[in-house]
């Protein structure tokens, strides 16, 4: 195929799409409501998988050692936590911090009693470990549980396994709803190209008849159907980021009370245009070949006569 073909395919899809206006605007308004509804529940489960990652780094496994453990025997034990796998930091908290802090927290009187009773501080020494993979929260802890020196392990295995569950849950529902609305999508784009392709029938069996390809038949449905494509998704970045905009704004104080920030849209904006425009090609383009297929298997005066 020529150069001077392709620019003629490509004129024709830009001309297909203005002289159909009206079915390019239900067309874009029907795949733009997919998308919209796509990217604000990416948003969401985005928003919702960040505070799991926040619940998830604030429980940690406490590692309280015996109080005759030495500095030696300290910097021992931190260097075999380092070497287990699913560990992704681990903080040494020596008994006298956690004192000052256990004191910042009571009241002066009280802070002043304890202090005064005794110079001894009931705490030991311990180590703040943060685990990377929840899933394997319990063959974590029995590798650290296994370490020398250790006189308890506070651990909160049932926060763990329903943070997982909670997160293989967000992401199920988030794939479903997803591919539920790219079907959707493909689905009504076709329709709406079908309708295009039955009322140019004549137009597509004449071009049959006088023995154009398959592919020079069909390029001007697909660059109309990229052309749906790459309205709807930009148009839909710019609806979602209104929308994600608005209701960050109407739940700031509520979010602000259980000191909580939402994503900042920006730092996803290219991100989503880009699988918008993607999502809106694959539609478009996909749309057009399913229903151009059933076309194109009749011959010149067949087509005619659908």
């Amino acid at each position: 195929m020529t150069a001077s073909s392709f620019r003629y395919l490509f004129k024709e899809g830009f001309r297909n799409t203005w002289t159909n206006r009206l079915m390019s605007i239900a067309s874009i308004c029907v795949l733009m409501c997919c998308l919209v509804l796509m990217g604000c529940a990416s948003m969401i489960f985005l928003n919702i998988d960040s505070l799991l990652g926040r619940i998830e780094e604030e429980n940690v496994i406490m590692v309280y050692l015996e109080d005759e453990t030495t500095d030696a025997q300290i910097d021992e034990m931190e260097e075999e936590l380092s070497s287990i796998e699913n560990i992704k930091e681990i903080e040494f908290v020596s008994k006298e911090s956690a004192w000052e802090e256990q004191l910042a927290t009571m009241e002066e009187a009280y802070a002043q009693f304890f202090t005064e009773i005794s110079s001894d501080i009931p705490l030991p020494d311990a180590f703040k470990v943060t685990v990377d993979d929840l899933t394997y929260f319990d063959d974590t802890v029995d590798e650290i549980s296994k370490l020398s020196h250790i006189d308890t392990i506070r651990e909160n295995k049932d926060l763990a396994q329903k943070l997982v569950t909670i997160r293989q849950g967000v992401e199920v529902i988030a794939v479903v709803i997803v591919v539920v609305l790219l079907i959707i999508s493909i689905f009504i784009i076709s329709n709406t190209i079908k309708l295009t392709v039955y009322s140019r029938r004549l137009e597509i069996s004449i071009m049959k008849s006088v023995g154009a390809t398959n592919s020079f038949v069909r390029m001007p449905f697909i660059v109309e159907g990229m052309i749906l494509g790459i309205i709807s998704g930009i148009i839909s970045l710019g609806l979602v980021w209104a929308f994600y905009e608005f209701a960050v704004n109407q739940f700031d104080d509520l979010l602000s009370s259980l000191s909580l920030t939402a994503l900042d849209f920006g730092d996803y904006a290219l991100l989503m245009l880009g699988i918008f425009v993607l999502i809106g090609i694959i539609t478009g383009v996909g749309g057009s070949i399913i229903t151009m297929r059933r076309y194109l298997n009749k011959e010149g005066s067949e087509i005619g006569a659908v």
